[in-house]
């Protein structure tokens, strides 16, 4: 992409795939393992690591590699493909490690129960998304989610004078945006 003075945009191409619930999130990474057992696997919560852990011990999976956002290198996931399991709250702390990373395209797995996406009402697209007939285990994936989780992200930005870390987004969100 280019802007209107022709220089090239560097931020990466980011791919959100969307379920309805964490379960079955957990259960489309062990698919995409399935397809490339290359994959890099990206958290940016402790705790978010621990569950999909917790679930994929249950799936008799071989060793997926697993890694949080701030212990990933270059050097580790050089041509491999990766894959974020989730957002971080703020939309510049993680386009800044997408391009420490130097990626072109970038896959973001979440589910409609995250708090990034309770936060804005994700129960009534949950709803919907019932009435349509859509099945748990279904992801949906758009450029306009993409454009509303980026726009969600910078409002949080706006809004936040002071980050505070957390193990988990619940945590993040309860230490960073007091209502």
């Amino acid at each position: 992409m280019f802007s209107m003075f022709g220089k090239k945009d560097s931020r990466p191409t980011v791919r959100d795939i969307v379920w309805i619930n964490t379960n079955a999130k957990w259960q489309g990474l062990s698919d995409l393992y399935n397809k490339d057992e290359n994959t890099v696997f990206v958290f940016w919560f402790d705790e978010t690591l621990t569950s999909a852990q917790h679930f994929l011990s249950s799936q008799e999976t071989t060793k997926i590699n697993l890694t949080t956002a701030r212990n990933v290198r270059y050097s580790q996931i050089e041509k491999k493909p990766v894959v974020f399991a989730e957002h971080y709250p703020l939309r510049k702390k993680e386009e800044e490690l997408f391009q420490n990373l130097h990626l072109s395209e970038v896959r973001v797995l979440s589910a409609l129960d995250e708090p990034l996406f309770l936060r804005f009402g994700s129960e009534k697209i949950v709803n919907l998304m019932r009435q349509l007939g859509m099945d748990d285990k279904e992801s949906f994936e758009n450029s306009m989610i993409t454009t509303s989780i980026e726009n969600a992200q910078e409002k949080i930005q706006r809004k936040l004078s002071f980050e505070q870390t957390a193990q988990s987004q619940s945590e993040w969100f309860n230490r960073n945006m007091q209502s």
